[in-house]
């Protein structure tokens, strides 16, 4: 079975030292925004993270995302609005959701919200550090 990781589930992959399970696994190209997001928000609003962990982080980041199939939204915007519009998803989540749907992939997130709206239409499931 192949996965589907959105940003949260590939943090807490990096966080738990686990990327090994991102290996020839999904996200998709809005994956790497949202994670260089979180970092940025770690290091500089909350300050949980010094400079030069942040640094390491994307560093991590990029290897990640490295090993990981990159899925592309291209000219399915209309389809991904029309989702998150009936699901009262944001476009971002809704854009995971269309592509996990759409290849037939679990859907791994650490999102309640994204896993009460998305489990009518995928498969859905925390990330599981081993």
């Amino acid at each position: 079975m192949s996965y589907l990781f959105d940003s949260s589930a590939i943090f807490k992959a990096i966080r738990t030292n686990r990327v090994d399970a991102m290996l020839g696994n999904y996200t998709i190209e809005l994956a790497r925004y949202e994670l260089g997001n979180t970092i940025w928000k770690e290091s500089t609003l909350r300050r949980r993270v010094t400079e030069e962990e942040s640094k390491r982080l994307i560093r991590l980041v990029k290897q990640v995302l490295r090993v990981t199939e990159m899925l592309r939204t291209d000219c399915q915007e209309e389809e991904i609005l029309e989702m998150a519009e009936k699901l009262k998803l944001t476009f971002y989540d809704a854009s995971y959701l269309f592509h996990a749907k759409d290849r037939n992939l679990t859907l791994i997130t650490e999102d309640e919200t994204m896993i009460k709206k998305a489990s009518g239409h995928v498969k859905t499931a925390r990330f599981q550090p081993s």
